[in-house]
């Protein structure tokens, strides 16, 4: 028996396959059959139907690399910028706790046509905690309506700037009141053991389902000693999970490893383990042609995070280049989209626009491209490219049907290409219905499974009760010149007489576009 009916003027089964006057049906959270809406609506007389010919169906979208923050970045008086002195704005952020914030970050996402995500987060600062905490934000979905893959991770090694034995002399640079005050804030600070970690992982991994999974999320491999990163390799193998952690974002990311290690990160991935098919990157600004190579071969994922990279002064990431390669691309809004919106619609647009390079003979990436990230790009990044990413008979029941009325008026050519209209027309506010698992989660731009007014109600009596501390952001904000001093030495060896490790000079900053060795 089928549950309901999507109907549209067109169905996009996958990026490259788009029937039009179609329908589709849904029973037991799969889909069932797909046919021409007449027919199907007369086998199915009586069965639920959502969409009409103003619309289209299109599968879930998946968003591959999300923070929950809470409330919007801008609101909490945090301003764009370079990513090492923006982390040190972190424990400012709004004290919510991890059920509130989960929920509402996966409301926004519903919102936005996407049903599945992957959320890197903190790992709590004890053993109880951690499961606690983690079990709450997966409860947070689960309510929601929302797949989620729940990726925590710590930062225990070079928390003040990148690289190890680099500490000491970049507190030996700053002022002896800012310097007591890093001391203390640091020490303050409550981490949770890399043991400990371990063994969190080890007990929650088990409990993940179809609906709410947990995978490893090392923060970075400069804040991630390389035993541990050899342990979760190991350990995901065995517990058969999935591992994300952010790589080269930035400048002085992308920098970090050949000038401390005298070894490209994708080379010591390798080494580790690490660099196979379990294994997503956020991010990936500064991959070289080495890299994209390295990364296609090995089978791993990377998310492109286009508004985010925009916003931290990371860069634009060679996506289309490494599309050329062979490397498997998805798309991720990292909790900083452009507008901070949230809008998975707009981040396509971005990353098409930022990857249709000003010269003839570079690469693009196409609508079809962007889409097949936010889809089946996802679905091979969250391990799942045989039931996710797709509406074909026998994939999981993940749709999102959208009202095209507005983005098709005052005319439209006949002969016009849906994905493109909607990768280049289609907004968040066009979504009439999502459906997850075969149930309708969003019902006429409408939340269906959590009480969205009550939700805001208790993240603003949550944050009254816990107002955010500013002195970790006025610290930041102390440091910020000290921390620009400080990488300014890396990008220019003139300052302190530095090489790499190598014996190679630093490279100067570069645009990427201008980069023709990338």
């Amino acid at each position: 028996m089928a549950d309901m009916l999507l109907t549209g003027r067109w169905v996009v089964l996958s990026p490259t396959d788009v029937l039009e006057h179609h329908a589709v049906v849904l029973s037991n959270g799969r889909v069932l059959e797909v046919g021409p809406t007449d027919a199907l609506r007369a086998r199915y007389h009586g069965v639920p139907e959502y969409g009409d010919d103003n619309c289209a169906v299109l599968p879930g979208l998946i968003n591959a690399h999300h923070h929950c923050y809470g409330v919007e970045l801008a609101n909490q008086n945090f301003q764009d910028d370079f990513l090492e002195p923006w982390m040190f704005c972190g424990p400012s952020m709004v004290g919510l706790s991890p059920y509130v914030s989960s929920a509402h970050a996966g409301l926004r996402l519903i919102r936005t046509g996407v049903t599945s995500v992957v959320d890197m987060c903190s790992a709590g600062v004890s053993l109880n905690e951690g499961v606690a905490r983690l079990e709450e934000k997966a409860q947070a979905y689960r309510d929601v309506g929302l797949r989620a893959a729940i990726a925590p991770g710590e930062r225990w090694q070079n928390r003040m700037v990148h690289g190890a034995g680099e500490e000491k002399g970049f507190l030996e640079s700053l002022p002896q009141d800012l310097r007591d005050a890093l001391r203390t804030c640091e020490t303050q600070r409550k981490r949770l053991p890399e043991q400990d970690y371990l063994s969190l992982m080890q007990a929650l991994v088990p409990s993940g389902d179809g609906m709410q999974q947990f995978w490893f999320g090392p923060t970075g491999p400069q804040w991630t000693p390389e035993p541990v990163l050899e342990q979760i390799a190991r350990d995901a193998e065995r517990l058969d999970t999935r591992i994300q952690t952010h790589a080269l974002e930035s400048f002085y990311e992308g920098l970090e490893s050949q000038r401390i290690h005298g070894k490209r990160l994708m080379r010591r991935f390798s080494d580790m383990g690490l660099l196979n098919e379990r294994l997503s990157m956020a991010h990936v600004v500064w991959a070289g042609l080495d890299d994209m190579v390295d990364i296609a071969a090995s089978g791993a994922q990377v998310s492109h995070n286009p508004g985010s990279n925009l916003r931290l002064r990371s860069g634009v990431s060679p996506a289309a280049e490494m599309h050329a390669h062979g490397v498997s691309l998805a798309l991720g809004m990292d909790g900083t989209t452009l507008g901070g919106d949230e809008d998975m619609f707009a981040e396509m647009r971005l990353a098409r626009a930022l990857n249709t390079p000003p010269h003839a003979t570079a690469v693009q990436l196409a609508s079809r491209d962007v889409f097949s990230m936010a889809t089946i790009g996802g679905a091979r990044l969250m391990g799942r490219p045989h039931e996710l990413g797709q509406l074909k008979p026998g994939f999981c029941a993940d749709a999102v049907v959208v009202d095209l009325s507005r983005a098709m008026a005052p005319w439209c050519a006949p002969e016009v290409d849906p994905i493109d209209l909607i990768v280049g027309r289609a907004k968040a506010d066009d979504i009439r219905h999502v459906v997850v698992q075969g149930e309708v989660v969003l019902d006429s731009g409408q939340a269906v499974k959590v009480d969205a007014p009550n939700l805001i109600d208790r993240l603003q009596r949550e944050i009254e009760a816990n107002p955010p501390d500013p002195s970790s952001r006025e610290l930041a904000q102390d440091l910020r010149p000290y921390l620009l001093a400080w990488y300014a030495r890396w990008e220019h060896p003139s300052l302190n007489g530095s090489q790499s490790i190598s014996g190679l000079p630093v490279p100067e900053p570069v645009l990427r576009y201008g980069n023709s060795s990338i």
